[in-house]
């Protein structure tokens, strides 16, 4: 949690204990739990793009059902309670307990799905401390070009269940996380999509990244998170001022890994795969998911070669059988190595990282705006009156932290991803790096904290001179001089650092 917001959590907490019971007192008390959930990530993408295998390995436990059933076609919430249990949410506003089986959820829910509103899961997960997970519906994406471009590429049609599901899951979201298996022109045009959606909500290309989900599927390299950095890279080319980032990641080793999907029998099942013949006969193995379940010669039943199909697909099995050629031995050993392969734990550290950051501040704005309207409440009692009148002057301070401005900067780049504010490619690039950079080097695009101080000045010239063309609407003028009073405050703080 960020400082501002701990302060203001701080002030909640004053004001609460001098408010009498009344709704003034449920109004701070509202935004109070607000300021205090944990980051809201969703989940989107097309049908079998990987989502739910994703959203487990997020959570570390295999609970997202992947196999089609009707789980997979309506909203799923996963957020943390010390008593676990999952339950259906109808549309009327009542709800039923769902058994799950085997730790997981179950293929049917017990009612008619044109009755659900969402399935919500409580799990004793940790992971869900620091973010509540949504698993959204498949998109049914399409190629075909006759379609609208945003409602037929989103399933967002008046009478598309899932898409107005998912639509509504991304609106209430603090990040986004979308799916792309595999590189098409067709992925990046439902990624256009979510412009409308990013209107009216916390979401921009600040907080949304898209992330190759089945990389592995895309070639046999020996390392297809190396071999998918230029796919990544176009990607992020022809995403631009859609998403942050386009990070690749093998969703099955992540999953696997992350919920230990591998034991010690698995393990020993392996290195027998692993002594079974030479290298031809390792390449017959591996050539098909065909040929590994029937291949005759490797004393492996049919049974466990599935079961390790069904846990590192062939890229997996392929890596682990080196590994083990190198002398790895042992689960963990395998479970580690899979982690590391997978591209998982850069799609965390960004989640968990810069986007829960700005989460932070988007709640930290919400609070304030919710708190300078209570001060101003018009019918409280008497009681309430001086207490919500002095919360005021602490507010005041608050709107001039500097943080704040990061999320004045974010704005403007959500103006960027929706189109309302049009910009050159160079300045865009400025503002995408200023928004997203985690430190004063990333957000200049510099190599040494040296060279912040000058770069920040030119770029802040920059915008000056974009906001002073007379060409420029108003509105425009009022988001340049925000991005130029951005670089003011890096230069400001780099050249006081220097100073010391």
């Amino acid at each position: 949690m960020s400082s501002i917001n701990a302060d203001l959590l701080g002030l909640c907490d004053e004001t609460l204990a001098a408010l009498p019971e009344g709704p003034a007192r449920d109004a701070v008390l509202a935004v109070r739990t607000n300021l205090g959930r944990p980051l809201q990530v969703t989940v989107a993408g097309g049908v079998s793009s990987g989502k739910s295998t994703l959203v487990n390995a997020l959570l570390g436990q295999r609970i997202a059902a992947v196999d089609a059933g009707e789980c997979t076609r309506i909203v799923t919430r996963f957020t943390y309670d010390h008593h676990e249990r999952a339950e259906v949410v109808l549309l009327d506003g009542t709800s039923r307990n769902l058994a799950l089986r085997d730790g997981g959820l179950p293929a049917e829910l017990g009612v008619p799905i044109e009755e659900v509103k969402e399935v919500v899961v409580h799990l004793s997960n940790r992971g869900l401390l620091q973010m509540a997970i949504v698993d959204t519906p498949g998109l049914n994406t399409v190629t075909t070009a006759n379609q609208a471009q945003t409602e037929g590429f989103l399933g967002l049609s008046a009478d598309g269940r899932a898409g107005r599901d998912t639509a509504a899951s991304i609106g209430q979201a603090d990040a986004l996380v979308f799916l792309m298996p595999h590189l098409r022109q067709s992925d990046v045009d439902v990624l256009s999509g979510f412009r409308d959606l990013y209107a009216g909500s916390g979401l921009s290309a600040f907080n949304a990244v898209a992330v190759l989900s089945k990389i592995d599927q895309l070639s046999r390299s020996a390392d297809p998170i190396a071999a998918a950095a230029p796919i990544a890279d176009r990607v992020a080319e022809d995403a631009r001022g859609l998403v942050s980032s386009v990070l690749p990641v093998v969703g099955l080793l992540a999953e696997t890994s992350a919920c230990a999907r591998l034991d010690e029998d698995d393990a020993r099942a392996l290195e027998a795969l692993a002594a079974f013949g030479d290298d031809l006969d390792r390449e017959d193995l591996l050539l098909s998911p065909d040929a590994f379940v029937g291949h005759t010669g490797a004393e492996v039943s049919v049974a466990v070669r599935r079961r390790l199909l069904d846990r590192l697909g062939l890229y997996g099995l392929q890596v682990c059988l080196a590994a083990i050629d190198d002398g790895a031995r042992g689960a963990v050993a395998m479970l580690r190595l899979l982690d590391a392969t997978s591209g998982l734990a850069p799609l965390r550290t960004l989640v968990l990282g810069r986007l829960g950051q700005q989460a932070d501040l988007l709640k930290a704005h919400s609070a304030l705006c919710d708190l300078r309207r209570l001060s101003y409440l018009p019918d409280a009692e008497s009681a309430q009156l001086a207490v919500l009148r002095n919360l005021r002057s602490p507010l005041d301070s608050f709107e001039m932290d500097p943080a704040l401005h990061r999320l004045r900067v974010a704005e403007v780049l959500q103006d960027a991803s929706t189109g309302a504010f049009r910009l050159p490619a160079d300045l865009l690039s400025d503002l995408e790096r200023v928004a997203s950079g985690a430190d004063p080097v990333g957000r200049t695009g510099v190599a040494t904290v040296a060279e912040v101080p000058e770069a920040a000045l030119v770029a802040a010239a920059r915008w000056g001179r974009f906001a002073n063309d007379p060409r420029r609407r108003p509105a425009d003028v009022r988001r340049a001089r925000v991005v130029k009073e951005a670089y003011e405050m890096i230069w400001d703080e780099t050249r006081t650092r220097s100073a010391v």
